[in-house]
């Protein structure tokens, strides 16, 4: 009974959710579809107890089989790359990832190749290999150049600068923040989320570059922000002891610190117990600086990485110094030495790759513009084609035009002339002719007998002239249509007024 208890506890309160991954695996869109079930995984490792994350592995391994997701053993590799994560088991996280992004690659899926670069990022990110993160990254951003998706492409900028950041390469960290703040203007002005980020970690570069006015702005630009989004309460009381740090206030920067620690919205980290080490030393309290140091440098690797313990060496070897003790200084001293040695080869090692992804960022420009060039000059090459043959058919047009008026013209003369001739010989003739019969009548004694006599001839020329008029009105109706442009109105006006 105990064992059955037991289990129908654990059914009940999984973080795997059946029914928010059938839902995700019935999405048409792929890349929605593949966001959606990657959150989804990470998600349900999130905040789960050590001793049942073997079984929410299990239960996502399951639901993977037998929904027969597309790529679903790259998913698992990924599903298994998460819970070894959590288990601190970076090695066994890392191959499982590599894996992961073989089988995406295998399939030519740029998204989940994107997504399992960056999540091995992560992984190398917390063992401290800052030059195999800055690879993935890089690989990553490839990928994400592919999708020609810039929202991809800021994130690895933002992921990018951090590494960047945690091995002390300020200005380049800021290089890659300032790429993402421009992609930020420009495609999601409006994404607090985003904007967050990058003015937290801009903020954090300006206070490790010690430029407080550059800091204070930034931390402004955080307090504007507005809403309960994740972490921005942290990031706005952290930004403020920054500047109470940089200020040399360390009373008020410790004050701060403190009452961080029992403030339940703020997510306090070791981070701010280096953070509140330094304040202790600077404020001339340096037994509790010893005291918190001692307790960071007895963590383990994947969260006390050779750049935090060379600092944390560092402050301690200062400590002795001041205090006299040139035996436990000259030990402090010997293993910042060390820390800073091993710092040192892997920036070099770092710095060489990220010159070579500045060269492979530079070549895809270029590479990019060449296509947009290529694009422009087709798009130049037709708007010219397309101009010339307007060109062409609008000339050929106005000479057709020219032509058909030019001819209109010769046949409106033609016809003005037959007109002329028409109304010259046949109408005058017989109006001639019914001139001259009436004026003999006119001046003849007898009168009836001179009507008489002429009154055929008479009655022929009128016939005659009537049919040369109504001859003349034929041929005007015949060409009127034709030329009406060329304003008949004043044609043949002997004929008209005949």
């Amino acid at each position: 009974m105990f064992a059955c208890f037991t289990l129908k506890v654990n059914a009940t309160s999984s973080p795997v959710s059946v029914n928010s991954f059938k839902a995700i695996i019935k999405l048409e869109d792929q890349l929605e579809r593949e966001r959606k079930l990657i959150n989804y995984i990470r998600d349900c490792f999130q905040d789960v107890p050590v001793e049942n994350l073997l079984g929410v592995k299990r239960e996502i391994n399951k639901l993977l089989t037998q929904s027969h997701v597309e790529n679903s053993t790259a998913f698992e590799y990924f599903t298994e790359s998460i819970y070894q994560r959590r288990l601190t088991n970076m090695d066994d996280a890392e191959a499982s990832m590599l894996k992961a992004v073989k089988y995406a690659a295998k399939n030519g899926d740029h998204f989940l190749m994107y997504s399992f670069f960056t999540h091995l990022a992560f992984i190398q990110t917390d063992e401290g290999n800052a030059i195999d993160a800055v690879t993935s990254y890089g690989l990553s951003k490839k990928e994400a150049v592919k999708l020609k998706d810039p929202h991809l492409q800021l994130l690895v900028d933002i992921n990018m600068s951090d590494v960047y950041y945690r091995n002390n390469f300020y200005n380049q960290s800021l290089f890659y923040l300032n790429e993402a703040e421009a992609l930020s203007k420009k495609y999601t002005p409006n994404d607090d989320y985003i904007n967050k980020v990058i003015y937290y970690n801009k903020s954090e570069t300006f206070f490790r570059m010690n430029k407080p006015d550059s800091l204070k702005k930034y931390h402004d630009k955080l307090k504007a922000i507005k809403g309960n989004i994740y972490k921005l309460y942290t990031y706005q009381k952290r930004t403020e002891y920054y500047l109470y740090l940089l200020q040399y206030d360390f009373k008020k920067a410790i004050k701060l610190i403190k009452a961080m620690q029992n403030d339940t919205l703020y997510k306090y980290n070791d981070q701010d117990q280096q953070n509140l080490a330094d304040a202790y030393y600077n404020g001339g309290k340096p037994d509790l600086a010893v005291t918190i140091i001692n307790e960071l440098l007895a963590q383990p690797l994947e969260v006390n990485h050779p750049e935090i313990k060379y600092h944390l060496y560092k402050v301690l070897g200062q400590i002795a110094e001041a205090r006299k003790d040139h035996k436990l200084a000259a030990f402090n001293f010997k293993m910042s030495l060390e820390q800073s040695e091993d710092v040192i080869r892997r920036l070099n090692q770092v710095g060489n790759i990220s010159s070579q992804i500045k060269i492979d960022e530079i070549e895809g420009s270029y590479l990019q513009k060449g296509e947009t060039y290529k694009r422009e000059r087709l798009w130049l090459i037709f708007a010219v084609v397309v101009a010339l043959l307007v060109i062409v058919i609008g000339t050929m047009s106005y000479r057709s035009a020219r032509q058909k008026r030019h001819y209109e013209k010769l046949l409106f003369t033609t016809h003005k002339k037959e007109l002329a001739f028409i109304n010259s010989h046949e109408v005058r003739k017989h109006l001639s002719n019914i001139l001259g019969i009436i004026d003999i009548i006119k001046n003849s004694d007898n009168k009836h007998a001179e009507y008489k006599q002429f009154e055929e001839h008479l009655f022929c020329s009128a016939e005659s002239m009537d049919k040369a008029i109504k001859n003349i009105s034929a041929k005007l109706d015949e060409q009127i249509p034709a030329t009406d442009s060329l304003n008949l109105s004043a044609a043949p006006k002997s004929a008209m007024s005949a």
